[in-house]
């Protein structure tokens, strides 16, 4: 019996053991972390692991950032992190693992940007490399306050995937839905949007089905558009089904009425290249031959070195050329930027009395991209010229330049003056013709306020690096015109501002919000323009269709506008130089 009652006792002794080191550690069988979510009242994380465990633990507030960072390193070394300590959501997940890869990346951004970017002596001094890169990437930039530091930085970006960043910049798009859009607030609560095509991109399904410009997209695959899901629902591939909804003319009232239009089914395109040379026409009014160009980005080709978009815009203001136009009206109202040096083509085709010996642009660049670029090419090196011909570079197997070989001409259109209609959109390098082309002509502004960006990036990325797959977008170069002038960072203001959602300027009239078709004169920035160019006068209103509408013009959400928020829809590439920039630094 003592013999057995000791084995009991030897049994219960290490069954307490057991049991007591289960229950004080609960990290030996919790699994691996899957939700960390942020609290902004408390500043405090609620973890969730596989196993069902949960725990809080307390943050760590960063205010050396702009907003502040939140961020919480646990016992095994994982970080959990979000970039805005003041907003409350789902939070980063680092793991060890990943931090040590972070790290790689992080010191690979920072040599970079310590080479290449505009503001390189204003870097962080002390970063902390275990951040995500992206979190690290912004936490390093000289950052932009309206107030305190107008100049600083709001347009460098970075991308996980080099590739994507590559596609973004030549307008290719990996799940693109096939129009470009804004939101309308719905109800006075602002708990969801109606989309509003602007304008339908050529060749896509949304095309085909008539998703054209001016119509409303009320739900998606049957949801309402919120601002939390907005992203979601106008992304991912496959079939969409959009329920649409139109202006419609009701005889017995004789009134344009809000209706649903039913639903439309369309396919999401992957690798959907867009063209930017949307509409080209020619109006002869009187003695007028007003040329007009709808051009919605800066590219030369979708990035395969065709030059097909330079190319077909050459041939487009050939054309109008052959036409015998007097007058130019470029629609830039959506064109938030893109290539210098489709922009330089473009510039030198509008000029008035063009010379290749003027100077159209001035760059001007960090110490140590500006004394490399100085000493390989001499004074001039930052000086763009206007040009009668498209070239390319001929490179040989060590990559030196060993001939230059002619793409297309770039025609003369020789104009007195130059309208160019904008919007806030209008962006980068959009501005760059704007500012450029003003001391040689009037350039005369009419729509809205534009963006105001006057730097311009370099795409920075490591091609045979396995362990680093990221592309950033840093400013590099800040641009001036022939007059040292480069002071437009809160925009260039119209000489006669219309707002194509409000174009009579009241906010109690119901017909804000009917968007007329590009190259329609009661478009009011078109026919703003036309009346200025044949001297007619035109009604303050644009048409006098009665319209009985539930939207106004201030329900317009400008700002959540999914693509026109991209960043890389801001961007201005520095393609003229940035090539010869990054093979001088590997030097």
């Amino acid at each position: 019996m003592k013999k057995i009652f000791i084995f009991f006792f030897a049994l219960s002794t290490l069954f307490v053991v057991f049991t007591s080191c289960k229950n004080d550690d609960p990290a030996a069988d919790k699994g691996e972390l899957v939700t960390a979510t942020y609290n902004a009242s408390t500043k405090t994380f609620a973890l969730k692991y596989a196993s069902g465990y949960t725990n809080t633990v307390n943050a760590a507030i960063d205010n050396s950032v702009t907003p502040p960072g939140a961020s919480a390193t646990l016992n095994d070394g994982t970080i959990v992190s979000v970039s805005d300590a003041n907003t409350s959501g789902e939070a980063t997940i680092t793991t060890s693992a990943a931090i040590s890869n972070n790290k790689y990346v992080n010191r690979w951004i920072y040599d970079q940007m310590s080479i290449y970017y505009l503001w390189n002596n204003k870097l962080s001094k002390n970063p902390n490399y275990s951040l995500n890169p992206a979190d690290f990437f912004n936490s390093i930039l000289y950052k932009y306050n309206a107030t305190t530091n107008p100049e600083g930085d709001r347009f460098s970006w970075i991308q996980e995937d080099y590739v994507e960043l590559l596609k973004n910049l030549n307008g290719v798009s990996s799940d693109e839905i096939g129009f470009e859009y804004t939101f309308v607030w719905a109800d006075q609560a602002k708990t969801h949007y109606y989309a509003l095509v602007l304008y339908p991109m050529t060749g896509t399904d949304a095309d085909a089905k008539g998703i054209d410009r001016g119509r409303f997209i009320t739900k998606i695959n049957g949801q309402n558009i919120t601002p939390q899901n907005y992203k979601t629902l106008f992304g991912g591939t496959g079939t969409k089904n959009l329920s649409m909804a139109d202006w419609r003319f009701d005889s017995a009232t004789s009134t344009y009425n809000f209706q649903n239009s039913g639903d439309v089914a369309i396919q999401m395109h992957s690798d959907y290249a867009e063209n930017p040379v949307y509409k080209d026409s020619v109006y002869t009014i009187d003695n007028k031959k007003i040329g007009y160009l709808v051009y919605n980005f800066f590219a030369r080709d979708k990035g395969d070195d065709s030059y097909d978009y330079d190319k077909l815009l050459m041939n487009r203001l050939d054309a109008m050329k052959a036409q015998g136009i007097n007058e130019m009206v470029l629609d830039l109202r959506y064109n938030s930027g893109g290539a210098v040096s489709s922009a330089i083509a473009l510039a030198s085709a509008l000029v008035k009395n063009r010379s290749i010996s003027n100077v159209l642009t001035t760059s001007q660049y960090n110490s140590i991209v500006h004394n490399a670029l100085l000493k390989e090419y001499g004074a001039n090196y930052n000086k763009d010229y206007f040009i009668s011909q498209i070239d390319t570079a001929k490179i040989d197997d060590k990559g030196n330049v060993i001939a230059w070989v002619k793409i297309t001409d770039v025609p003369s259109l020789n104009l007195p003056r130059l309208y160019v209609l904008t919007s806030g959109w209008t962006a980068s390098a959009s501005e760059f013709i704007i500012n450029g082309l003003k001391p040689y002509m009037e350039v005369i502004l009419i729509g809205e306020t534009t963006y105001g960006k006057n730097v311009g990036s370099i795409s920075i990325y490591e091609e045979e690096d396995p362990k680093n797959k990221w592309g950033m977008q840093p400013i590099v170069v800040k641009y001036f015109n022939s007059e040292g002038k480069s002071d437009f960072t809160a925009g260039f203001t119209p000489n006669y501002e219309v707002d194509e959602f409000n174009p009579d300027g009241m906010v109690e009239t119901g017909d804000e919000l009917f968007l007329f078709e590009f190259g329609n004169t009661n478009d009011p920035l078109l026919g703003k323009a036309i009346s200025l160019i044949t001297g007619a006068t035109r009604a303050a209103r644009t048409t006098t269709l009665p319209v009985s509408s539930p939207f106004r013009s201030s329900q317009v959400d400008k700002k959540a506008t999914f693509h026109m928020q991209d960043k890389h829809r801001f961007d201005m590439l520095d393609d003229v130089r940035g090539d010869e920039i990054r093979k001088l630094m590997e030097k």
